[in-house]
């Protein structure tokens, strides 16, 4: 009886029709007054400090959300919501109030904080975004397509601001049966104490994964893992793109570095 009233509870049923779809959108715009209502849902998460540490760049510009997804787009006229860990507001305040000096001390704390802040409201936009029937995709562009040229293009501080998630909305004729499904919780789920994974546990997991990713199984590759390790694992963060993010955040003031 129990399951049933918690299958009949609406929350819930969004939460289990979650899916990512990957730039398949059709042409049907997000209005502006969805966007502010899932922005403005958004901000109901969890805040520490009550501080709202973030800012939220909404891109609708077909071009401008090519360019900085590298064309991972690819031209559509979908909706972005650029989620940025943003202290700038905070320091404006304590200047204008007579602290020149002021600086968030234990930045690597701080910087966590923010980033539990960042992902706790772009989570609650996809969630948002579903109980309005708008579908999402959320995903970490601006890690791996020049984050110095994408804060350039969408007038971001160099300092105390960056870009951490991206929330992209529109529609999709997708069947939601395509879903791809995620590990058991067995694997996930852990009482009072952490319990490391045996052997037998393992292998069925690389199973499990087979079963989700068929398609990634081949000559070449036993498991669908295989190719996630051999692939997908190491696509986009090679050195170069890991230096410029590690420069441009570094450049960001938001992580302190002992002298």
């Amino acid at each position: 009886m129990r399951r049933q009233n918690v299958m009949e509870n609406e929350t819930l049923k969004t939460l289990e029709s979650l899916r990512s779809v990957h730039w398949n959108f059709n042409e049907k715009p997000v209005s502006r007054e969805d966007i502010e209502t899932i922005v403005q849902h958004s901000m109901k998460a969890a805040n520490s400090d009550n501080l709202t540490d973030y800012s939220v760049i909404v891109v609708t510009d077909p071009e401008v959300l090519n360019t900085i997804t590298g064309g991972e787009s690819q031209g559509k006229a979908a909706t972005c919501l650029v989620y940025a860990i943003d202290q700038t507001r905070i320091l404006r305040c304590a200047k204008a109030l007579g602290y020149d000096q002021y600086q968030p001390l234990h930045r690597l704390y701080n910087f966590f904080i923010m980033l539990g802040d960042v992902f706790a409201a772009a989570q609650t936009a996809v969630v948002a975004a579903k109980a309005l029937g708008i579908d999402s995709l959320m995903t970490n562009f601006s890690h791996r397509h020049h984050p110095k040229e994408i804060m350039k293009l969408l007038n971001l501080p160099e300092e105390y601001c960056f870009p951490v998630i991206q929330v992209v909305l529109g529609y999709s004729d997708r069947d939601p049966k395509q879903t791809r499904g995620r590990l058991p919780m067995k694997h996930v789920l852990h009482y009072d104490q952490y319990q490391p994974a045996s052997e037998a546990e393992v292998q069925a997991m690389i199973e499990e994964m087979d079963q989700v990713y068929p398609e990634y199984i081949s000559d070449q590759y036993k498991h669908a893992l295989d190719w996630y390790f051999n692939e997908w694992f190491i696509e986009w963060y090679d050195e170069p793109t890991y230096r410029e993010l590690y420069e441009c955040l570094r450049n960001s003031k938001l992580v302190y570095e002992p002298d």
